[in-house]
């Protein structure tokens, strides 16, 4: 898709804005972020809960577009909410695909699109699976995830990290303490010293970007 031929197709955006990546394997970088609007999930400890709701589209896809074209950003993360509810969400990427944008998308994992599939080795796809959906991951999400991303909170226990083995030998496993709070940071090293013990190496990664006072 040529960047003439974007649709006036409406979407769903909660909102538009740079920082950096906070979180998972990519910290650090500096990002446009797409927050879409409308969640599947609801989990008691989630920082976003304005962007849960589903509404109604309220952003013209051209306008969206030109709203990025402002920005010298080269890695955009679709976040939300869950992306996966936005029927655009295909459209969009393929359309930062080739406007030479890297393409980072946050999922729970629990839906895929199947318009993504011809694009979906091109992108990142950060997956935190969740306790509330019983950390049930789309086949297509667990065939092309780049990496797992777990919040560390009173739910999460070691058995449930070795269901993703796969995951797990290949380095691609993040420990994401809840909240950045002292007691599930003190958890998730215990996680990350158990897994070693077992021969799995995984990351422990704060929030950056709330340890840095950012959005």
């Amino acid at each position: 898709m040529l960047r003439s031929e974007v649709r006036t197709t409406s979407i769903s955006i909660k909102e538009v804005y740079p920082s950096i990546q906070g979180e998972g394997l990519l910290v650090g970088i500096p990002s446009l972020f797409i927050r879409i609007q409308g969640c599947n999930l609801r989990c008691p400890w989630c920082d976003q809960p304005a962007a849960l709701p589903s509404k109604k589209a309220n952003t013209r896809f051209e306008d969206l577009i030109k709203l990025v074209e402002k920005y010298p950003h080269k890695h955009v993360v679709i976040t939300g909410g869950e992306p996966f509810t936005e029927d655009a969400l295909s459209e969009l990427v393929k359309t930062l695909l080739n406007m030479g944008k890297r393409v980072q998308i946050e999922t729970n994992g629990t839906l895929w699109q199947e318009g993504l599939e011809d694009v979906a080795k091109d992108i990142h796809i950060t997956c935190s699976p969740k306790a509330v959906a019983r950390w049930y991951v789309h086949p297509k999400i667990k065939e092309y995830a780049s990496e797992l991303k777990f919040v560390v909170d009173e739910k999460l226990i070691l058995e449930v990290l070795l269901t993703f083995e796969e995951f797990l030998k290949r380095g691609l496993v993040v420990l994401q303490p809840e909240g950045n709070k002292a007691p599930f940071l003190n958890k998730a090293l215990e996680l990350q010293g158990k897994l070693l013990e077992i021969g799995y190496e995984v990351k422990v990664l704060p929030q950056v970007h709330k340890l840095l006072g950012l959005r």
